[in-house]
């Protein structure tokens, strides 16, 4: 978000922001004030572990993360091997994976056990996660689909095209009326 400041403000918003970082430049008048979203987590073992099995998923390969989904499927149902199953599903990212995990979460998110409502908090939050890379791909296939449907419509111009240049050869080729052969 760009905001545009009188110099006045610019000091103001200079002395608001002297806690953070890199304090915006006094000099400019735009201001470009960017923060990536944090998550604090209270230093517990199990939210740490699944944090820290969440990011071990990224750099495995596709055979990789069917067979520690397949060691996952012998595990119990506790709360927090369900919230690496959802993490899991959410990973493959086939079709219906994002919904299923989001499913796997919701049963985390209605639980009673003491350890499911401690886990709640970050099956919401990446059950919201999940929602929105959902609504991303819901969007990205749309545009994929009118992409696809302006590549038909140029296809089927350019053979109109051709069509009309094959209509403008032989024209040119033939012999104007009354003109010697």
């Amino acid at each position: 978000m760009m905001i545009k400041l009188s110099a006045p403000l610019v000091a103001a918003c200079a002395l608001l922001l002297a806690g953070c970082a890199a304090p915006p430049p006094v000099k400019q008048t735009a201001v470009l004030v960017q923060t990536p979203p944090r998550i604090v987590v209270v230093a517990d073992p199990k939210l740490s572990e699944l944090l820290a099995y969440q990011a071990s998923l990224r750099p495995m390969t596709p055979a990789e993360l069917v067979k520690a989904q397949l060691e996952l499927s012998r595990a119990d149902h506790a709360p927090q091997n369900t919230i690496r199953r959802a993490m899991l599903q959410a990973t493959l990212r086939t079709p219906g994976d994002l919904a299923r995990a989001q499913t796997l979460l919701d049963s985390i998110t209605q639980a009673s056990s003491d350890e499911a409502k401690l886990l709640a908090p970050l099956a919401q939050f990446l059950s919201g996660q999940y929602a929105d890379l959902r609504r991303q791909d819901e969007a990205v296939e749309r545009l994929n689909g009118q992409v696809r449907e302006a590549q038909r419509r140029n296809d089927q111009l350019n053979e109109k095209l051709e069509a009309l240049k094959n209509i403008e050869r032989s024209l040119s080729v033939r012999p104007a009326a009354g003109a010697p052969k």
